[in-house]
C-alpha cells in the first residue's frame, strides 16, 4: 500500500465519522447553500460513501489513483469549508468536530509526499 492509498483509507474512515456527525447534528437543516430534507441528505451520504468506499477498496477501480488524490483534496477542502463556515457564524456548525482531522491528515500526507 502506497502513501496515497494509506491516507485515503484513513481519511475515508474519518469521512464516515464526519458524515455521522453531520447526520446527527442537523447539517441538512443548517447548511448555508440550501436546506434539504433529511432523507435526501441521507441518500446523498450513502451514495457518496459507497462510491468512495469502492474507489478506496477496489484496487482495479478505473482511474483509482487519480480519484484517490482528488478525494484527499476534496476532504481537505471540506474541512476548510467547515472551519470557515463556523468562523463566519461564530458558533458550532454540523461537522466542525471532525473536519479538522481531514485538514491535519491531508497536510501530513502532503508533507510526507514532498519529502520522498
Amino acid at each position: 500500500m502506497n502513501q496515497l492509498e494509506y491516507f485515503a483509507t484513513i481519511i475515508f474512515f474519518v469521512q464516515l465519522t464526519h458524515s455521522l456527525e453531520e447526520l446527527s447534528t442537523g447539517f441538512h437543516k443548517k447548511w448555508y447553500l440550501f436546506k434539504m430534507p433529511f432523507k435526501t441528505f441521507l441518500i446523498f451520504e450513502i451514495c457518496f460513501s459507497l462510491f468512495w468506499g469502492l474507489v478506496v477498496f477496489l484496487p482495479d477501480f478505473p482511474f483509482r489513483l487519480q480519484l484517490l488524490a482528488f478525494f484527499l483534496a476534496l476532504m481537505f477542502a471540506n474541512g476548510v469549508q467547515h472551519i470557515v463556515w463556523a468562523g463566519s457564524v461564530k458558533r458550532y456548525v454540523p461537522g466542525l468536530i471532525t473536519s479538522p482531522i481531514h485538514i491535519v491528515l491531508f497536510l501530513i500526507f502532503y508533507y510526507r509526499t514532498l519529502s520522498l
